[in-house]
């Protein structure tokens, strides 16, 4: 394979006359604007899904619309953001924009938000009266009207029961919040004053990047900063292409099936994806079955972000810097519209990005292996990796707390501790979130129980949810709680994964899937104030109540337990090949079981003194032996054979 990339016209006739070192002093000024943003929002806002889980993301823009600079917290709001940008443009210049106007942007289907809960501000960035670049911040809100609580609305039937949706409008002048709309607000959610205060955080942010903007115009003047954004926009595109023409032209297809048991009956819905690999340019093309009346539907920044411009990050352009210049480079075909990769209005999308968004991510990381392996550079051929599971166990809660006060619990701790894939480098990591959130995380227990009516009984891994494989998948988390001070919650759940987990890659097996139950009327209040421990489900008298994967109204009593436990990605290469004595740290770990090292890894456990060893000769043998078993043929060792990976 001997490909030749592209040249960007605007690096290759800027190259000879700007100074690469001031070019890359630019590039981290554009990035430690958003970082600096990230830090107002951080400051300013009081909710935990912001302060604590970091769900939210600044970006930076140039004045054609084009980014330029952004903080990595979720990486799919960078194509919400970029929408968002776009459609604003379109609709407000050149006559109807002053400096200072506030737009609000949720709206999945007129302004690309990732779903209804990521609430969007967009500011425009004036100098002198000129127009001189945009200003992004998102954040999800834990309620934004409509019929549940959360932003994600699993009984909706269309898209007007969700939430309320603001298609970028106008909702503030000259930096201020219009107390028409704050009124209109108050009306609307359930929770008014966290809503406008976050939303006065996101403003902040806006401002804080809109002042060191001018200072940069400023010290370097507009013209000559707008040579260094094309330059830098033209060396990412270049090095990115570059990147791609390693990689054999050609189709890597990729299936999977997005899963929707909230009618009562558990289905399976089916899409799939090529990516069509060109020169240096990569084309994807993705097919999904009709729409549905379900909040499982794709947007358009959904498939962009979540599964596209996600994987391709994390897994191809990893050490390329991000501006726009990456999407230069590729093409996206979501297909006919209708469907639930093209969704159209009423069709509901409220978890559009941790449904088919997120199989979309999926078949794209797997899409984006199948082509890294067969490259001719052994670097590339590294890129490969066991699916990332990309599918949490949500669940969000509503009711009045002992005082009387109103209290909405969102925890975001089965929802984001979830597994990573297997690496070529190692084992998937642990609790890694959706490939994603890089920077969104859980609450400490301690936070949790501060700031919530509730406590946790136990926090800890997944057993056996990790993919078995040469490298193991990341783990997923196994939880449960109560409420706290507080009685009769009503509350909605929202899984993945619960029938098809991450697959493995290279003879990596699958991880493990999600799922979810209420434990009633259990005896742990009894329990507790008699000193004793309650840390497992064993220790527990009480009726199991298994929920379904999207369900509403699950009530929740003081006296009652939710336990759930999320998923973990999928392993990479042959579990027999993995070393007895990884197998033997995480059985002694608690992360597999005795059955998961001897009927997957063909380990030879022994128990002796309460802990468990692994005899490596005898592994190595009992791995000949099952595998003979398997295959008929004549077989090398296994021991011989891994030694030489």
């Amino acid at each position: 394979m001997n490909k030749q990339a592209q040249k960007p016209a605007n690096a290759a006739e800027l190259g000879s006359t700007l100074d690469p070192i001031t070019a890359e002093v630019v590039r981290c000024a554009f990035d430690n604007i958003a970082d600096e943003m990230a830090v107002v929002l951080l400051r300013t806002s009081g909710s935990p899904v912001l302060t604590e889980a970091k769900d939210f993301s600044a970006v930076i823009f140039d004045v054609a619309g084009r980014q330029i600079g952004s903080a990595g917290y979720v990486l799919g709001h960078l194509a919400s953001s970029r929408i968002a940008i776009q459609k604003i443009i379109e609709k407000r210049l050149p006559d109807d924009l002053e400096p200072g106007d506030i737009f609000i942007c949720n709206d999945p289907y007129t302004v690309g938000a990732l779903h209804q809960g990521d609430v969007g501000v967009v500011m425009p960035i004036h100098q002198d009266e000129k127009l001189i670049g945009w200003t992004f911040t998102n954040a999800h809100l834990i309620d934004v009207g409509g019929v549940s609580i959360s932003g994600i609305a699993p009984q909706a039937h269309d898209c007007f029961e969700e939430a309320i949706r603001f298609p970028g409008s106008r909702a503030g002048q000259n930096g201020v919040l219009n107390r028409e709309w704050i009124g209109f607000i108050e009306a609307n959610v359930r929770v008014p004053v966290s809503f406008i205060n976050d939303v006065r955080s996101l403003i902040a942010a806006c401002h804080a990047g809109a002042l060191r903007m001018r200072t940069l115009v400023e010290e370097y003047g507009a013209e000559t900063l707008n040579q260094y954004i094309d330059y830098n926009i033209g060396l990412s595109e270049r090095a990115f292409r570059e990147r791609i023409a390693q990689l054999p032209d050609g189709t890597a297809h990729t299936y999977d099936c997005v899963e929707y048991d909230g009618r009562g009956t558990a289905e399976l819905y089916g899409l799939s994806c090529d990516m069509i690999i060109e020169g240096d340019q990569l084309r994807f093309k993705f097919e999904g079955v009709k729409q549905i009346d379900a909040f499982i539907n794709a947007t358009p920044s959904a498939v962009a972000g979540i599964g596209v411009i996600t994987p391709i990050i994390c897994q191809l352009a990893f050490d390329i810097p991000f501006n726009e210049g990456i999407w230069n480079c590729i093409e996206i075909d979501t297909g006919p519209e209708g469907t639930i990769v093209n969704p159209q209005i009423p069709a509901p999308v409220t978890n559009a990005h941790m449904e088919t968004g997120a199989r979309v991510g999926r078949m794209v990381n797997e899409a984006l292996s199948i082509a890294c392996s067969v490259s001719d550079s052994q670097d590339i051929r590294a890129r490969a990796a066991g699916q990332t599971t990309n599918s949490g166990a949500g669940a969000a809660w509503f009711g009045v707390k002992d005082d009387g006060a109103l209290a909405i619990i969102f925890p975001l701790d089965n929802l984001v501790a979830i597994g990573g894939g297997a690496q070529t480098t190692g084992d998937g990591q642990d609790l890694y979130g959706f490939q994603t959130t890089l920077a969104v995380s859980f609450p400490d227990v301690e936070v949790h129980e501060l700031v919530d009516p509730f406590f946790v009984l136990w926090r800890r891994y997944s057993q056996n949810s990790g993919g078995a494989g040469y490298y193991r998948g990341g783990m997923g988390m196994d939880q449960a709680y109560m409420l706290w001070k507080a009685d009769n919650f009503s509350g909605s759940g929202f899984l993945a994964a619960v029938e098809l987990p991450a697959r493995g890659f290279s003879g990596g097996f699958p991880g493990g899937a999600s799922r979810s139950a209420v434990i009633r009327n259990s005896d742990v209040l009894k329990k507790l104030s008699n000193g004793e421990s309650v840390s497992s489900p064993e220790k527990i008298t009480g009726e199991l109540d298994v929920l379904g994967a999207k369900i509403s109204n699950v009530p929740l009593r003081e006296s009652d337990v939710y336990w759930a436990t999320s998923s973990g990605s999928g392993g990479l290469g042959d579990p027999f090949h993995r070393a007895p004595e990884h197998v033997e740290q995480d059985l002694q770990d608690g992360k597999i079981t005795r059955e998961s090292a001897e009927q997957q890894y063909g380990a030879v456990v022994d128990l002796a003194n309460g802990k468990f060893t692994i005899d490596a000769e005898a592994t190595w043998d009992n791995r000949d032996k099952m595998r003979g078993n398997l295959v008929k043929t004549k077989q090398h060792s296994l021991k011989a054979s891994a030694a030489t990976n």
